[in-house]
């Protein structure tokens, strides 16, 4: 308890269970409701890309993302 919390996952703390929006690579582009996340990816449920295509779930790792938004 007596270790730093860094600003990423302070707000990823606080986004748990909202909807965000997410780039990945800068190449695709997807929004969903923040399940879970770790120092190494994130989980989405409810996902949506930018062509309208939908899945239950998407795992993405950390480094991969380009920018992350709370819609």
């Amino acid at each position: 308890m007596g270790e730093k919390q860094y600003l990423l996952d302070k707000t990823l703390e606080t986004w748990k269970g909202k909807r965000v929006a997410i780039a990945v690579s800068n190449e695709h582009s997807f929004t969903g409701i923040l399940e879970d996340f770790d120092e190494e990816v994130i989980l989405l449920r409810d996902v949506v890309d930018i062509a309208g295509n939908k899945a239950k779930a998407l795992v993405v790792k950390i480094d991969d993302l380009n920018w992350i938004m709370l819609l």
